[in-house]
């Protein structure tokens, strides 16, 4: 027990002070707030003023509010259908400054390396438009024969959301490692006398390494696109996003994350925080296809997502913090332990859990830790089947994280009412996991207290 807490802890260190793991933490943690805030565009079009299944439906007078719509969409469209531009310029801020480099500049130059290696020219020609009887035909079918549509100067819309983002990571980092390799050749940059101001001075001193590094991520994705005639960015969905987002999103994937993060807690580490930047591109994305999926009309297929895992995982804070609380105030005789899961109660109801966590403790304590685990493990397994066989729900709207058990149930199935009751029997199957681990853990208390008098 002792090697293989020593060696996570090893590991966890080493995971929290590598560069690039945590710019990406770190990115996503600072982009989170806008995640949201796009969710709550498509909450209103699609929950609220929606009239086949949305509030619209119940209230009728509701929908004379859908001339919002169009400002709701592009409050989404700005947040989550751009995410990629945004990831990627946290992620080059990130690097930047952990590079010693201007980090305002660096997250500039990495969204402009992004879109250089992105398709600015779409073809038209398979768009579909909707006639006035009704029928939806593409505008070459529209054209006259032997007519061929040109190129439109454009990036799809999927280049800039979600399917982009594991390009977004990487150009993020490459191009802020270019730019500081450049930057190591003092020879290559332009100096200015003293008295030109210095910020003036640095954006002379950086136009050459800035202008290498920019070239040499073009370079890079034009031979892929000469080479394979599809861009940089289709090829890393293909080859790296896809396949990682079927592994993390599949039943097996998800239930290693979820044994590896309350591990990490069960030795004092914040799970969530080591794995976040394997975790949050993963779980975002799959929570963004879900989204993409109502939005167009059709169903939500990723169970396994970021707000599936807010509802159902971490809810009332990692290991399912509340479980333990009740367990505690149903089958705890000792009063020192029924004080701290009294003053744990309201911070478990607002998903924080290191009142309980760090107050019984949970950390490096056999019993506890068991229930740490099996609990989570417990929600997650019932949580993924009821959602398999239709009972619950598939989440596809992002709640904030604070957002109180029963209400993110709710709201992150789009306002059915069984998102809520799943989070129920998740919380009670979790109780049950936790009772006996309370009672083993005040023997081994008063075995400890008897020793010691």
């Amino acid at each position: 027990m002792n090697k293989f807490s020593e060696w996570l802890m090893s590991f966890g260190a080493w995971a929290a002070n590598n560069k690039y793991l945590a710019s990406i933490r770190d990115a996503f943690m600072a982009y989170m707030p806008m995640t949201i805030i796009g969710a709550i565009g498509t909450l209103w079009t699609y929950v609220i003023v929606d009239t086949n299944s949305g509030l619209a439906r119940l209230i009728p007078a509701v929908a004379g509010l859908s001339f919002l719509n169009p400002l709701f969409n592009a409050l989404n469209f700005c947040t989550i259908g751009c995410i990629t531009v945004g990831i990627t310029f946290a992620i080059g801020y990130q690097i930047g400054h952990r590079n010693k480099l201007n980090a305002l500049y660096s997250g500039l130059l990495a969204v402009c390396a992004l879109l250089i290696v992105t398709n600015y020219a779409v073809d038209p020609s398979g768009v579909s438009v909707t006639l006035a009887d009704g029928t939806a035909k593409t505008i070459a079918e529209l054209l006259p024969s032997g007519a061929v549509a040109g190129t439109v100067a454009a990036i799809a819309s999927g280049s800039l959301g979600s399917t982009g983002l594991f390009t977004g990571m990487i150009i993020g980092i490459l191009s802020i490692e270019l730019l500081a390799f450049f930057n190591k050749f003092e020879g290559i940059k332009i100096k200015l006398p003293d008295s030109v101001p210095p910020n003036v001075a640095e954006s002379f001193s950086s136009l050459i390494p800035s202008f290498l590094a920019l070239m040499t991520v073009g370079l890079i994705g034009y031979i892929i696109n000469t080479t394979s005639g599809i861009y940089f960015n289709d090829m890393i969905f293909n080859i790296v996003q896809k396949p990682l987002q079927n592994v993390g999103g599949s039943f097996i994937g998800g239930l290693i994350f979820v044994i590896v993060i309350t591990l990490f807690w069960c030795v004092g580490l914040h799970g969530n925080n080591m794995t976040a930047a394997v975790t949050s591109p993963l779980f975002t994305a799959l929570l963004l296809e879900n989204e993409a999926a109502i939005q167009a009309g059709q169903k939500a297929t990723n169970i396994v997502n970021a707000s599936y895992w807010a509802c159902f995982i971490t809810i009332c804070g990692t290991g399912i913090a509340l479980a333990i609380t009740l367990a505690i105030l149903i089958a705890g005789r000792r009063d020192d332990n029924r004080a701290i899961a009294k003053l744990s109660l309201l911070p478990n109801l607002f998903n924080i859990n290191e009142t309980i966590v760090f107050g019984i403790p949970v950390v490096l304590n056999p019993p506890m830790c068991v229930g740490f685990v099996l609990a989570p493990v417990a929600s997650y397994i019932i949580s993924y089947v009821l959602t398999a066989i239709g009972f619950c729900p598939v989440m596809y709207i992002n709640v904030p994280w604070t957002t109180p058990i029963l209400l993110s149930g709710f709201l992150a199935s789009g306002g059915n009412i069984m998102g809520a009751v799943t989070q129920l029997i998740c919380l009670a199957a979790a109780v049950l996991v936790y009772i006996p681990c309370i009672k083993v853990h005040e023997k081994m208390q008063e075995r400890n207290e008897a020793e010691n008098n």
